[in-house]
């Protein structure tokens, strides 16, 4: 019998595919830029990260038996998720990212193909419930299909497990604003914190004021990711901001889902949130020096020695 994890992460798992351009982009020809190919998807970067922080973890996600399938699946459980939950199937190809990334680093445009995610249906919920509800806390990302995300949400609240929520992009944030109320944590970017909260979000200030509307209406933990602002936290104890790390961005995929993987391992392990916003946004800032989607490099040793600098 498999070992229950600690944390169920439900949500995309893909293949990316992300070009730096070398200098400014020209539309209609073809622009020099170094590619870089790693395993992403929101989710399934929640669960590395967590696994190499130390946590048992386990994804539930869909691929295809394609290539890119079966890459995603090899270098997750090789990074130390659980992917034995993991659907297979054809009914969708595989997941992929495309993202196109300027020559200081920021994202200009993501493309987003997620479809194999609906292969997660509600009866596939419904089958694994013992799974989540025996968990310490389950996160599911914004690629879920609303009756799938509702059975989750059902399913947590009826044995008291906590369910973070990452939005991915703001068009599909947009679709769960009635329901945020329902997360332990929510960690947007200013877009998605607008779509969450109903509020603009435009510098420190008006991030602290979404996210302090976020916790009044029921999230425990509201974290917005500025890039170059940082993070602004809020709970119903506390407010803060950290700071950026001013660092060389390599590439900014993924340094989102590192900071979020940070606070769940935090949250879940009674540390002060303060302290775990403090080592996210270590964790974020790592991954922007790395040209894969989730650092190897990271370590919960790494991100402790770090903070004592």
């Amino acid at each position: 019998m498999a070992t229950q994890p600690s944390i169920v992460v439900v949500g995309g798992a893909s293949l990316d595919i992300k070009g730096r351009l070398r200098r400014d982009f020209i539309p209609g020809t073809s622009n020099a830029a170094a590619i870089q190919i790693s395993v992403g998807g929101v989710g399934r970067n929640v669960a590395e990260n967590l696994a190499r922080l130390g946590t048992s973890v386990a994804l539930i996600s869909a691929v295809c038996a394609d290539d890119f399938g079966r890459a995603i699946l090899q270098q997750t459980e090789a990074a130390g998720v659980d992917v034995s939950y993991m659907i297979t199937t054809c009914d969708h190809r595989s997941s992929s990212y495309i993202a196109i990334v300027s020559p200081d680093g920021s994202l200009l445009a993501g493309l987003d193909d997620s479809a194999a995610s609906r292969a997660i249906t509600p009866e596939y919920i419904e089958s694994h419930a013992a799974l989540l509800q025996h968990a310490d806390m389950v996160v599911i990302d914004a690629n879920l299909s609303r009756p799938t995300a509702e059975t989750i949400l059902r399913l947590c609240e009826a044995a008291r497990v906590p369910v973070a929520f990452e939005p991915v992009a703001f068009g599909l944030a947009e679709r769960f604003s009635q329901q945020v109320g329902r997360f332990t944590l929510v960690a947007p970017n200013e877009l998605e914190a607008e779509a969450l909260s109903g509020l603009p979000v435009r510098d420190v200030q008006s991030a602290i004021v979404a996210a302090q509307r976020l916790v009044s209406l029921g999230v425990g933990v509201a974290l917005i990711t500025m890039a170059g602002e940082g993070v602004v936290y809020a709970s119903p104890d506390e407010v803060g901001h950290v700071p950026a790390k001013q660092v060389d961005i390599v590439d900014p995929t993924g340094a989102g889902e590192a900071l979020a993987a940070t606070v769940i391992y935090g949250l879940t392990n009674n540390l002060p949130l303060a302290e775990s916003v403090q080592l996210g946004q270590i964790a974020a800032a790592l991954t922007l020096q790395s040209p894969e989607t989730v650092a190897p490099e990271l370590t919960l040793e790494y991100l402790y020695a770090q903070l004592e600098m």
